[in-house]
């Protein structure tokens, strides 16, 4: 049967609606429009999560494949995080730009593809370098542009979503983490097993790239939020910080720096802690870490009706004040059974704790949302850089108890800054 010039055409017109992506303003949106888009938003979040989760099971035959020291490896470690706070800040003008369409596309696509580098057999040292910087920076670029995507799709609902977002790409975490252990562990090769994640990420991103929405960063709300007096740093006649940088968005970019350390501190620490304070044997050690983001995935999931139910000031009061008493806890006692319930708890005070701030960040900042979430994202990836040598030195001082209690005092403060930025004026 042949295909007549006709049909051809109207072939060709098909395929093209089907991956034009919704260009309408947020605010001009048909229902079945935000529908989709919420779906689209939802696997690009889970998609992050099965590109981020990987490091931690590829890296350590990165080490043994090219023998590095411990030098060699730490700069690699270091390669990754420097490459996120490259590629964050300017996530904010390239959204601008290009629209975070295009930004989520490529990132997730060269994220996938510097994994799939990563865990080839025949990788040379200046490729690792290539590949750890290639992924950590689209990896930066993705978080942000999700979260200017997942902005205007909260700001079209008119209710919190980002929480249950953010609960996406945990379990996207979580899902990419057994599978790679499971695969690895029966004997897959590395390349083929992610090879395989590099497939299911592309097919989500097929299925989300024709209903996402081609925001530009910029919110519906924008002139009303920028004709508004909002509380900026003290002004002088030479400005030497851009306009967006607010005060309120210093702050809240002060709280995702505490956030990412304490999660950083339990990532890294968690099972150390576990073997030399509870003598818990060294294989089931990450059991700790296991609970407390088993607790962030479940209360991600449930955080958007507390939002709406409690509101922002006092569900982040309420958790800084029972995260800091669950880590000042652990500080306090030996039994392993105990440290991992308070790790439990502690997932689940502080899960919305970044949701919150991401989805405040977006309502003020008006016409300058990309830019702000980017500074917002930026001082998060801050937190994990800074985290191991300010941890790891005051674990040099003070022992490990006294690093915990430290990030209790800093969980602590974290609740001030959100009666700052949060309290009704």
């Amino acid at each position: 049967m042949s295909l007549s010039p006709w049909n051809a055409i109207h072939l060709l017109r098909w395929a093209g609606s089907f991956f034009n992506p919704v260009k309408a303003h947020a605010s001009q949106l048909s229902k079945a429009q935000f529908v989709y888009g919420r779906l689209a938003t939802r696997a690009v979040f889970f998609c992050a999560g099965i590109a981020t989760a990987p490091w931690a099971c590829f890296m350590p035959y990165v080490k043994t494949r090219l023998e590095l020291n411990e030098m060699h490896y730490a700069a690699l470690l270091l390669c990754y995080g420097l490459g996120a706070v490259i590629g964050m800040p300017l996530t904010g003008r390239l959204a601008a730009r290009f629209g975070v369409r295009r930004m989520i596309t490529l990132s997730m696509l060269l994220t996938v593809s510097a994994m799939c580098l990563m865990a080839y057999d025949d990788l040379t040292l200046p490729l690792a370098y290539c590949g750890v910087l290639l992924w950590g920076s689209n990896i930066g670029i993705l978080d942000v542009s999700n979260n200017i995507h997942g902005a205007c799709i909260e700001e079209m609902a008119g209710r919190h979503l980002m929480s249950s977002f953010h609960g996406f790409y945990t379990v996207g975490c979580l899902v990419a983490a057994l599978y790679c252990a499971f695969m690895l562990h029966g004997g897959l090769h590395t390349f083929y097993t992610a090879l395989s994640l590099w497939i299911a990420a592309v097919a989500l991103l097929i299925y989300a790239y024709p209903r996402l929405i081609n925001t530009h960063g910029q919110g519906a709300n924008a002139q009303a939020t920028d004709s508004a007096p909002p509380t900026a740093l003290p002004t002088c006649k030479a400005k030497w910080y851009p306009s967006y940088l607010t005060l309120t968005v210093v702050l809240c970019g002060m709280i995702s720096l505490i956030m990412y350390l304490g999660e950083g501190m339990i990532y890294d620490w968690s099972a150390v802690y576990l073997i030399t304070t509870a003598s818990v044997d060294i294989t089931i050690a990450a059991v700790g870490y296991l609970a407390f983001e088993l607790a962030v995935a479940i209360m991600r999931f449930k955080g958007d009706g507390i939002v709406t139910r409690l509101g922002p000031l006092k569900l982040l009061l309420a958790g800084s004040i029972i995260g800091a008493l669950s880590f000042a806890a652990i500080a306090l006692t030996t039994n392993a059974y105990v440290m991992i319930a308070l790790f439990f708890v502690a997932g689940l005070a502080l899960a919305n704790v970044v949701p919150v701030i991401l989805s405040h960040t977006a309502q003020i900042s008006g016409s300058n949302q990309g830019r702000a979430l980017s500074f917002v994202g930026t001082c998060g990836y801050g937190g994990l850089l800074l985290g191991p040598a300010i941890l790891g030195s005051i674990a040099t001082l003070c022992g490990l108890s006294g690093m915990f209690i430290f990030t209790a005092s800093l969980i602590l403060l974290l609740g001030l800054m959100a009666i700052k930025i949060l309290k009704p004026r």
